[in-house]
């Protein structure tokens, strides 16, 4: 069988801790942490649990730095796949570690991507068709250790791994993401951000999610209703890739 290590960046996030582990001591082999600087018990809550089996410290805001440190810990433990999550995403409930070990018993995809869904509360997502063209995109993933993966060494960085070749798999597999649902949380974020990239503040205020459509989540997997949005986020993405494929095409000609 495959092992899985899941990777771990965070601060302060005792909020979600317990379902954050609740869900991944379920699907991971090993987790290895690395945490900046911590003051509110998550640090400790996290070292505690047995499927955590590494756990680092840094301080000051770096991302790039983190993650390529941890990234270098996570090797440690010789990982077959990795995944990298923040401790405000879990997956749907009715995901369970078999979904994952048929994932990475392919020959073929060494990478495979998730869909995430913005919360507004515990029981309701981001249902605006902006939000929704964002979620029809596939922005988390996991993918099968190789020596070129690193991220880029940026003090704000995308979450997802650079230099692993190969083909990627599109999954139905969702996420959901509960960071915007504590605006104290989301108030600590954004004064992080705005001291390194103080003109992006529209981007700072779009985390609060005023005047979002809600829409209740389902956590059935087989309902119709989970069945017809990945069906509709699938047909949104589409109007993504052919533009794309048409100025690739431009290109070669």
């Amino acid at each position: 069988m495959a092992k899985l290590v899941v990777m771990l960046r965070v601060k302060d996030g005792m909020f979600f801790a317990k379902e954050w582990l609740d869900c991944f001591e379920k699907l991971a082999d090993e987790i290895v942490v690395l945490d900046n600087g911590s003051t509110d018990g998550t640090y400790e809550a996290l070292k505690a649990h047995p499927k955590v089996v590494d756990i680092v410290r840094t301080e000051g805001y770096n991302e790039g730095r983190d993650k390529n440190l941890l990234y270098d810990h996570v090797r440690l433990r010789k990982p077959d796949w990795c995944l990298w999550l923040d401790i405000d995403e879990i997956f749907e409930p009715g995901l369970t570690r078999a979904h994952f070990d048929q994932l990475m018993s392919s020959k073929y995809y060494n990478k495979f991507a998730f869909r995430r869904f913005h919360f507004t509360d515990r029981e309701h997502f981001a249902g605006s068709w902006y939000r929704l063209n964002y979620s029809s995109g596939h922005d988390r993933m996991m993918w099968r250790e190789n020596p070129a993966g690193h991220f880029q060494d940026l003090i704000i960085d995308s979450p997802n791994v650079k230099g692993i070749t190969g083909l990627k798999k599109n999954t139905n597999f969702r996420l959901k993401h509960l960071g915007y649902i504590n605006k104290e949380l989301v108030d600590k974020k954004a004064e992080i951000y705005r001291a390194i990239i103080p003109e992006k503040e529209e981007i700072f205020q779009s985390m609060y999610l005023q005047g979002e459509r809600e829409i209740k989540w389902v956590d059935d997997r087989k309902s119709m209703k989970v069945i017809l949005l990945n069906n509709l986020l699938n047909a949104i993405q589409l109007t993504h890739i052919f533009p794309k494929i048409i100025r690739r095409v431009k290109k070669l000609i």
